[in-house]
C-alpha cells in the first residue's frame, strides 16, 4: 500500500516522539517538547541554516536536530550531516530542504502536542 508524503511524515514523527517518550527521562522529554514546538517558527524567522546551527550547537536541542537530520537523510536530500552539507549546496537543494524541514517541523509540533502530556 502506497502512502502519501504527509502520511510518511506523520508516521516518522510519531515514531520519533515515541522513542523519546520511551526513555522515561522527564527532563529530556520536556526539552524535546519545547524545542520541537519552537522549530517551525525558528525556520521561518531565521532561515534553515541558522536554525540547524542553533539546534546542533546545544545538547538540549540536539535531539530535535537529529530527528530533522534523519528525515533529510531518508528523503535523500543529505547523505550525512544536514548542516555540513546544506552550507555547501546549491539554492535548489537548500530550498527543497527548507520545504521538507518546515513540513516535518509542523508534524513534529503537532505530534508532540498529542503524544506528550
Amino acid at each position: 500500500m502506497r502512502k502519501t508524503l504527509e502520511q510518511e511524515r506523520a508516521y516518522f514523527c510519531i515514531e520519533e516522539v515515541r522513542k523519546i517518550k520511551r526513555t522515561n527521562d522527564k527532563d529530556k522529554i520536556e526539552k524535546f517538547e519545547a524545542n520541537a514546538k519552537k522549530l517551525p517558527s525558528f525556520v521561518v524567522s531565521n532561515g534553515l541554516i541558522p536554525t540547524l546551527a542553533f539546534y546542533k550547537s546545544k545538547e538540549e536541542r540536539k535531539t530535535v536536530y537529529n530527528v530533522v537530520n534523519q528525515w533529510l537523510k531518508e528523503r535523500k536530500i543529505v547523505r550525512n550531516d544536514a548542516l555540513d552539507e546544506l552550507v555547501n549546496t546549491d539554492f535548489q537543494t537548500l530550498r527543497l530542504a527548507t520545504i521538507e524541514v518546515l513540513a516535518i517541523a509542523n508534524w513534529l509540533k503537532r505530534i508532540v502536542e498529542v503524544e506528550i502530556e
